[in-house]
């Protein structure tokens, strides 16, 4: 027995073992917990995850799918430890596979993939009806929808708008296809002060209810300028001498060419006019038939007149010899 003391390998280990007993006794409450904490992560747990996106495997060259929800609810039970991050990555995949699959109706079932195997996976639902049909593409002319129309009705007027590219191509089952009743583009005009220039619109296809169709679009938007300008009217104008001819000399008519402007404003003062009536032309200074420049009045609240002059012919009678 002395011999093992005096041995320094056999000093060492109990040295060691001390240590060991030493560190036990004092973490040993430590490791109660850390036991709970472990049996916990080896306790079987069931975690249910809503609206997983599902994805859809098929060749989209080819083929339009419908009838798939976007969704479904995936649920998985196992150990904590395998659950858990399962759970708060959520980066695994739900998905059906169509790809051995041609035109038809079919019953598939919902496949994952990145889940451990630790875990039982259950996806609701488990089967899918899913309609596959050949795509069909076809070109249609895109219409202009105004919204908000109503805010600047009485103070402009909208012209023929221009659009690029005029039409679009729609991609989608034939069934979808001969559904299309109206391909708009959607523009708000409600705060215009102006034409619209080169304003990227949202192009919408609907049917014959109403409804927006669910269908691929190329282009998505188009490119529209939208002439919006104060309303005008037509009106006739006459007119009629205004001041003294020279002593001897008698207006016989006064006529133009122009029998009509054109005035620019607001839809309820332009309703307030039908024509401009007598205007004046002075003739003070007619000796003889001529040609004048007369200024077409500007009415209130009227933003323009055209023309803004126009020519006049004026005629004198001659005056009789003296016998």
């Amino acid at each position: 027995m002395d011999n093992l003391f005096k041995n320094k390998w056999f000093i060492r280990i109990i040295s060691l073992l001390l240590a060991v007993l030493l560190w036990v006794s004092i973490n040993v409450d430590d490791n109660l917990d850390s036991d709970s904490q472990w049996f916990n992560d080896t306790s079987s747990v069931t975690e249910v995850m809503n609206d997983i996106p599902l994805e859809v495997q098929f060749d989209s060259e080819e083929y339009v799918v419908s009838g798939l929800p976007q969704n479904v609810v995936v649920s998985v039970e196992g150990p904590n430890s395998a659950a858990a991050p399962v759970v708060r990555q959520q980066n695994f995949t739900a998905f059906v596979d169509l790809n051995d699959l041609g035109p038809g109706t079919h019953e598939v079932t919902v496949q994952h993939s990145g889940i451990s195997n630790q875990l039982s996976v259950n996806i609701e639902p488990q089967v899918v009806e899913v309609t596959i049909e050949e795509k069909e593409s076809q070109n249609f002319p895109v219409d202009i929808d105004y919204i908000n129309e109503s805010e600047i009705e009485n103070e402009y007027t909208i012209g023929d708008a221009v659009i690029e590219p005029e039409e679009v191509t729609i991609t989608g089952s034939s069934e979808a296809i001969d559904k299309v009743a109206s391909v708009k583009a959607i523009i708000d005009v409600g705060e215009a002060e102006g034409t619209l220039e080169d304003i990227e619109a949202p192009v919408k296809v609907y049917d014959a209810q109403g409804n927006e169709l669910n269908v691929l679009l190329d282009p998505t938007s188009v490119d529209v300028t939208v002439p919006i300008r104060r309303p005008e009217k037509d009106v006739s104008i006459s007119f009629e001498p205004e001041g003294e001819t020279p002593e001897g000399v008698e207006v016989d008519s006064i006529t133009s060419e122009t029998d009509s402007v054109t005035i620019r404003g607001p839809n309820d003062v332009l309703e307030e006019i039908d024509n401009f009536d007598d205007v004046p032309v002075d003739v003070s200074d007619i000796t003889e038939n001529d040609t004048v420049n007369v200024d077409v009045p500007l009415p209130d609240d009227v933003s323009i007149v055209e023309p803004e002059q126009v020519e006049v012919d004026v005629e004198v009678e001659e005056p009789a010899e003296e016998q």
